[in-house]
């Protein structure tokens, strides 16, 4: 017997071929439960505008499929190169506009992976170091909340009034856009403070101005 008949031997030897319907429960239901980690986790730390519960439901879901992928490529040597050639030619073109659902995403796959190779303890750690992680990430201090200040002016002197007032309430700035029409400029500043009550307070006091917009963004801020 040659080098090459004993390592496909040993090769082959690794694959059952069959697959205990006590383990694809067991397998299945290990996943599940990580599934809802997952899912309560993302919904507790998410903090974009709009929370999408049939995206949260999707990937989290997803290591159900993947424990079932995984489960099965053990089994068989043939589904197994057919996964992979099958998983080679896949595209996924739906974007993901927040970088952080990319970790919630790469956790419910490895989460499918590791459960299907039968390794729990690991996927029981893992969701432990993660969730305490995102919470003491959360707790750490940022930049204030960026702020968008859309006012309408009559007067180029209106506008040295307000970026007098930014200074004084020891607020930065930052001029996005000045759309300029006959009569009257629209003037975008984007803003950084914690509290802008005091300066909703100031603008009301400056003549000239004919109406303002105070909006909350929660995008990137780059102060």
């Amino acid at each position: 017997m040659s080098f090459s008949d004993i390592f496909k031997k040993n090769f082959l030897e690794n694959f059952t071929g069959t697959v205990s319907i006590q383990m694809v429960i067991i397998t299945l239901l290990f996943a599940l439960v990580f599934s809802l980690v997952v899912f309560y986790v993302y919904k507790l730390t998410s903090k974009n505008t709009i929370y999408s519960k049939s995206f949260n439901v999707t990937m989290s879901l997803i290591s159900i499929v993947t424990a079932g992928v995984v489960l099965s490529m053990q089994a068989n040597i043939v589904v197994s190169l057919g996964m992979v050639g099958a998983l080679s030619i896949v595209r996924f073109r739906t974007a993901v506009k927040e970088p952080r659902d990319l970790l919630f995403l790469f956790w419910s796959i490895s989460n499918g992976i590791i459960i299907g190779a039968g390794v729990y303890s690991l996927v029981f750690i893992m969701a432990i170091v993660l969730t305490i992680g995102l919470i003491v990430f959360d707790l750490l201090p940022s930049n204030k909340i960026p702020y968008l200040l859309v006012v309408n002016i009559g007067d180029n002197n209106v506008f040295d009034k307000i970026v007098d007032t930014l200074i004084v309430n020891n607020i930065k700035y930052k001029v996005k856009s000045r759309n300029v029409t006959k009569g009257s400029t629209d003037v975008v500043f984007e803003l950084s403070c914690k509290s802008p009550e005091l300066l909703i307070d100031d603008l009301n006091k400056i003549k000239g101005i004919t109406s303002y917009n105070l909006i909350s963004q929660d995008g990137e801020c780059q102060f």
